[in-house]
């Protein structure tokens, strides 16, 4: 463990952290049988309490299944879902580049033609994702990802709801306040 952070996570081994939030952490890895680099994020599911736990549990692994089956060229791509120490933990694809909110921050507005391609780009992941029966519900410039020629990757489904899903409490409200409709 280096600086409060594990070396391996299954047979993955980190690298380095990519950020942190609340309730866990996303490193960059190495996939030894695959041989390439990977995105895990790792899940605290014991800050829950018991009750909380399962449930949050449950739909991290619907989470995972969901998008795991589903391939768009603008969603990044999940390759695993698994437990280390009692916390899910989930094995994607690793995107070079940064957040649009990361972009905004350096580099200030886009011009109108680049604006309208990565609009059209997050539309059409969000499109298909729904056709899919599968609504984002954090749709937020930290959660889309820039990758070099400006390729969109829309990632963290990780509150999205499902069709027939039944894992969200009636009445919660889930997503960043900031970036939520007013009807939420």
């Amino acid at each position: 463990m280096t600086g409060g952070h594990p070396d391996q996570i299954g047979r993955y081994h980190i690298d380095r952290v990519l950020g942190t939030g609340a309730m866990g952490v996303v490193y960059l890895a190495h996939d030894p049988a695959i041989d390439r680099p990977v995105a895990l994020k790792l899940i605290r599911a014991d800050l829950l309490d018991d009750s909380g736990r399962r449930e949050f549990v449950d739909r991290f692994a619907v989470e995972a299944r969901a998008i795991g089956r589903f391939h768009h060229p603008n969603i990044v791509s999940i390759y695993d879902l698994s437990l280390h120490d009692g916390n899910p933990f989930l094995v994607m694809e690793y995107i070079e580049g940064e957040s649009l909110y990361q972009t905004i921050r350096r580099s200030g507005r886009f011009g109108p033609p680049a604006a309208v391609d990565i609009m059209q780009q997050v539309l059409g992941a969000l499109g298909a994702a729904h056709a899919g029966g599968i609504v984002h519900r954090d749709v937020k410039p930290a959660n889309v990802m820039i990758a070099p020629g400006r390729q969109v990757k829309m990632m963290d489904f990780g509150i999205a709801r499902f069709d027939n899903s039944v894992l969200t409490q009636p009445g919660s409200v889930v997503g960043t306040p900031r970036y939520m409709s007013p009807e939420q």
